[in-house]
Protein backbone atom coordinates (compact mmCIF):
# COMPACT_ATOMS: atom_id res chain seq x y z
CA UNK A 1 0.00 0.00 0.00
CA UNK A 2 2.92 2.36 1.07
CA UNK A 3 3.93 1.70 -2.69
CA UNK A 4 0.69 2.43 -4.19
CA UNK A 5 -0.35 -0.97 -4.32
CA UNK A 6 -3.68 -2.18 -3.92
CA UNK A 7 -5.66 -5.03 -2.28
CA UNK A 8 -5.47 -7.10 -5.24
CA UNK A 9 -7.73 -7.79 -8.05
CA UNK A 10 -10.30 -9.92 -5.59
CA UNK A 11 -11.10 -6.64 -4.51
CA UNK A 12 -11.62 -5.04 -8.43
CA UNK A 13 -14.04 -5.86 -10.88
CA UNK A 14 -15.83 -9.07 -11.97
CA UNK A 15 -14.60 -10.83 -8.50
CA UNK A 16 -15.37 -7.96 -6.61
CA UNK A 17 -18.92 -7.43 -7.59
CA UNK A 18 -19.06 -11.31 -7.05
CA UNK A 19 -17.81 -11.00 -3.19
CA UNK A 20 -20.48 -8.19 -2.91
CA UNK A 21 -23.43 -9.77 -4.41
CA UNK A 22 -23.10 -12.92 -2.08
CA UNK A 23 -22.14 -10.94 1.31
CA UNK A 24 -25.38 -8.17 0.82
CA UNK A 25 -27.78 -11.15 -0.18
CA UNK A 26 -26.55 -12.46 3.49
CA UNK A 27 -26.72 -9.31 5.42
CA UNK A 28 -30.59 -8.75 3.72
CA UNK A 29 -31.72 -11.82 4.06
CA UNK A 30 -29.99 -12.30 8.30
CA UNK A 31 -30.87 -8.45 8.91
CA UNK A 32 -27.11 -7.74 9.84
CA UNK A 33 -27.11 -4.56 10.91
CA UNK A 34 -23.25 -5.25 12.42
CA UNK A 35 -20.16 -5.82 10.93
CA UNK A 36 -16.33 -6.12 11.84
CA UNK A 37 -14.35 -7.50 8.38
CA UNK A 38 -10.62 -8.53 9.46
CA UNK A 39 -8.54 -7.76 6.38
CA UNK A 40 -9.87 -4.17 5.18
CA UNK A 41 -7.28 -3.52 2.73
CA UNK A 42 -7.70 -0.06 0.39
CA UNK A 43 -11.54 -0.11 1.32
CA UNK A 44 -12.29 -0.53 -2.69
CA UNK A 45 -14.18 -3.87 -2.09
CA UNK A 46 -16.17 -1.95 1.13
CA UNK A 47 -17.70 0.45 -1.45
CA UNK A 48 -20.20 -2.14 -3.33
CA UNK A 49 -21.12 -3.48 0.51
CA UNK A 50 -24.59 -2.31 1.97
CA UNK A 51 -23.61 -2.42 5.75
CA UNK A 52 -25.53 -0.28 8.03
CA UNK A 53 -22.60 0.01 10.63
CA UNK A 54 -19.02 -1.59 9.60
CA UNK A 55 -15.66 -1.75 11.86
CA UNK A 56 -12.43 -2.64 9.48
CA UNK A 57 -9.30 -4.18 10.61
CA UNK A 58 -6.15 -4.17 8.41
CA UNK A 59 -2.81 -4.75 9.62
CA UNK A 60 -1.61 -2.16 7.09
CA UNK A 61 -1.41 1.55 8.77
CA UNK A 62 -1.61 2.76 4.99
CA UNK A 63 -4.61 0.97 4.35
CA UNK A 64 -6.33 2.14 7.50
CA UNK A 65 -5.13 5.64 6.31
CA UNK A 66 -6.37 5.12 2.99
CA UNK A 67 -9.72 3.94 4.12
CA UNK A 68 -10.10 6.82 6.48
CA UNK A 69 -9.86 9.33 4.21
CA UNK A 70 -12.18 7.06 1.38
CA UNK A 71 -15.01 6.86 3.62
CA UNK A 72 -14.36 10.52 6.20
CA UNK A 73 -18.02 11.44 5.60
CA UNK A 74 -19.47 8.04 6.44
CA UNK A 75 -20.28 7.71 9.71
CA UNK A 76 -21.24 4.12 9.96
CA UNK A 77 -17.70 3.02 9.06
CA UNK A 78 -14.76 3.28 10.97
CA UNK A 79 -10.95 1.60 10.95
CA UNK A 80 -8.26 0.19 13.25
CA UNK A 81 -4.88 -0.92 13.21
CA UNK A 82 -4.98 -5.04 13.49
CA UNK A 83 -2.92 -5.96 16.31
CA UNK A 84 -4.40 -9.32 17.28
CA UNK A 85 -2.96 -9.15 20.84
CA UNK A 86 -4.78 -5.66 21.35
CA UNK A 87 -8.30 -6.14 20.39
CA UNK A 88 -10.43 -3.80 22.06
CA UNK A 89 -12.94 -6.39 24.30
CA UNK A 90 -16.18 -4.46 23.78
CA UNK A 91 -15.93 -5.15 19.79
CA UNK A 92 -18.21 -7.87 18.51
CA UNK A 93 -20.65 -7.61 15.55
CA UNK A 94 -23.40 -9.62 14.02
CA UNK A 95 -20.87 -11.26 11.36
CA UNK A 96 -17.36 -11.08 11.24
CA UNK A 97 -15.95 -11.26 7.84
CA UNK A 98 -12.17 -12.60 6.78
CA UNK A 99 -12.21 -12.13 2.65
CA UNK A 100 -8.89 -13.03 0.94
CA UNK A 101 -6.76 -13.19 3.98
CA UNK A 102 -6.48 -16.47 5.13
CA UNK A 103 -4.11 -17.66 2.79
CA UNK A 104 -1.75 -14.87 3.59
CA UNK A 105 -1.63 -16.09 7.04
CA UNK A 106 1.79 -18.40 6.89
CA UNK A 107 2.69 -18.56 10.31
CA UNK A 108 0.96 -21.11 12.22
CA UNK A 109 0.31 -19.16 15.69
CA UNK A 110 -0.51 -15.69 12.82
CA UNK A 111 -3.39 -17.73 11.66
CA UNK A 112 -4.61 -19.33 14.74
CA UNK A 113 -4.50 -15.82 16.35
CA UNK A 114 -6.18 -14.37 13.13
CA UNK A 115 -9.03 -17.68 13.75
CA UNK A 116 -9.09 -17.23 17.49
CA UNK A 117 -10.23 -13.31 17.07
CA UNK A 118 -12.43 -13.90 13.32
CA UNK A 119 -14.85 -16.17 15.44
CA UNK A 120 -14.61 -14.83 19.22
CA UNK A 121 -16.31 -11.41 17.79
CA UNK A 122 -18.82 -13.01 16.08
CA UNK A 123 -22.25 -12.47 17.65
CA UNK A 124 -24.08 -14.92 14.98
CA UNK A 125 -22.34 -15.05 11.75
CA UNK A 126 -18.53 -15.23 10.11
CA UNK A 127 -18.14 -15.21 6.58
CA UNK A 128 -14.51 -16.82 5.10
CA UNK A 129 -13.84 -16.51 1.26
CA UNK A 130 -10.51 -18.29 0.72
CA UNK A 131 -9.26 -21.79 -0.41
CA UNK A 132 -9.62 -24.94 2.10
CA UNK A 133 -7.53 -26.84 0.53
CA UNK A 134 -3.95 -28.04 2.11
CA UNK A 135 -1.20 -26.42 -0.19
CA UNK A 136 2.84 -26.04 0.79
CA UNK A 137 3.97 -22.49 1.14
CA UNK A 138 4.84 -20.30 -2.18
CA UNK A 139 6.07 -16.71 -1.14
CA UNK A 140 3.31 -15.00 1.11
CA UNK A 141 0.57 -17.31 0.24
CA UNK A 142 -0.26 -20.89 2.36
CA UNK A 143 -3.04 -22.61 1.28
CA UNK A 144 -4.81 -24.84 4.38
CA UNK A 145 -7.80 -27.01 4.86
CA UNK A 146 -8.90 -24.30 7.29
CA UNK A 147 -12.63 -25.50 7.76
CA UNK A 148 -10.73 -28.60 9.78
CA UNK A 149 -9.13 -26.49 11.71
CA UNK A 150 -12.10 -25.02 12.62
CA UNK A 151 -13.62 -27.90 13.14
CA UNK A 152 -10.91 -28.70 15.77
CA UNK A 153 -10.20 -25.40 17.36
CA UNK A 154 -13.59 -23.36 17.19
CA UNK A 155 -16.06 -24.67 19.56
CA UNK A 156 -20.05 -23.50 19.46
CA UNK A 157 -19.83 -22.46 15.45
CA UNK A 158 -21.40 -24.74 12.81
CA UNK A 159 -20.96 -24.53 9.19
CA UNK A 160 -24.51 -23.71 7.43
CA UNK A 161 -23.43 -23.24 4.19
CA UNK A 162 -20.57 -23.42 1.41
CA UNK A 163 -20.90 -21.68 -2.09
CA UNK A 164 -18.88 -22.61 -4.78
CA UNK A 165 -18.09 -21.12 -8.55
CA UNK A 166 -15.74 -22.09 -10.58
CA UNK A 167 -12.32 -20.24 -10.89
CA UNK A 168 -13.01 -18.12 -7.81
CA UNK A 169 -12.27 -18.92 -4.16
CA UNK A 170 -15.15 -20.45 -1.73
CA UNK A 171 -18.07 -18.93 1.09
CA UNK A 172 -17.96 -20.62 3.89
CA UNK A 173 -20.48 -19.56 6.49
CA UNK A 174 -20.59 -20.15 9.61
CA UNK A 175 -23.45 -19.87 12.38
CA UNK A 176 -22.60 -19.81 16.01
CA UNK A 177 -24.93 -22.24 18.03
Amino acid sequence: YRKNGNSGNGSYGIKAEYKAAIINRFVAEHNIATVIEFGCGDGNQLMQFHFKNYIGFDVSPTAIKKCNHIFRNDSSKCFFLYKPEALPENFTADLTLSLDVVYHLIEEDVFGKYMDNLFAMARKYVIIYAWDVEEATRYHVRHRKFSVWIEKNIPGFQLIESIRKEGVCDFFIYEKH
